[in-house]
Formats: structure tokens, sequence, C-alpha cells
């Protein structure tokens, strides 16, 4: 599980010292956000009424590297995975479309590299 807590050093620590109290919690790593790799996963259900629309929100998908994973007669729905900006961006740009509902997984994240967490077993 990915936390990510914005804060000083102290409030950082302090959220370390609250997880690792929590009997299901076998490891807390904190990571360096210099070096990790982001992602978040959103899912997008826009309203495409008409051909012309239907062909505009694909455009826009296929622009942002997004998929199309689902069709209906009066919507879409969009996979797409990346930074939170860039969902966050292509959330406002299919505002004209009307969104429908929005699903987002939040952030996830890993050391860069051949670093990783073990974890003891």
């Amino acid at each position: 599980m990915t936390i990510m807590v914005r804060g000083d050093d102290r409030t950082i620590e302090q959220v370390i010292k609250q997880l690792n109290k929590l009997i299901d919690v076998i490891k807390v790593t904190r990571l360096d956000p210099e070096h990790i790799v982001t992602r978040e996963l959103a899912l997008i259900k826009v309203n495409a009424p008409n051909s012309k629309a239907r062909s505009d929100i694909i455009n826009y998908a296929d622009i942002f590297r997004a998929r199309v994973v689902d069709v209906s007669s009066e919507s879409l729905m969009i996979e797409l995975t990346g930074t939170s900006d860039k969902i966050d961006a292509f959330i406002s740009l299919m505002k004209p479309f009307v969104v429908k509902e929005v699903a987002r997984t939040g952030i996830t994240a890993l050391s860069r590299g051949a670093k990783s967490v073990k974890i003891d077993e």
C-alpha cells in the first residue's frame, strides 16, 4: 500500500510511528521523492451522444495515450494512466462532453533503479 503524506519531517515521522503500531503492518518505508516513479490509474466515463463527440473523445484519448475500454450508445469509458496532473488535465478537457463518472486509484510509487523494498519472510 502506498500512502502519500505531505508535511515536515516531524509530521512524516509521526505518521511512520503510527503506522508501525498497527498490527497488520509488516514494514514502513519512506521513499525519497527525488528517486521514485509515481503513477495513478483513472477510469473516466464520458457522455458521447453522437459520432462527432465520440470521434473527438477518441482523438483526445489518443493524444493522452489513453485507451477506450468500454463503449455504449451514450458513453465511452476511458482508461488513463499517468501523473495526477495528466489525469486532471484530461478530465478538464472532457468537461464539455459531460463527465458521468470518475474512479481513481490514487498515487502508487516505486523507487527508481535496482533498489527495492524487501520484506523479510
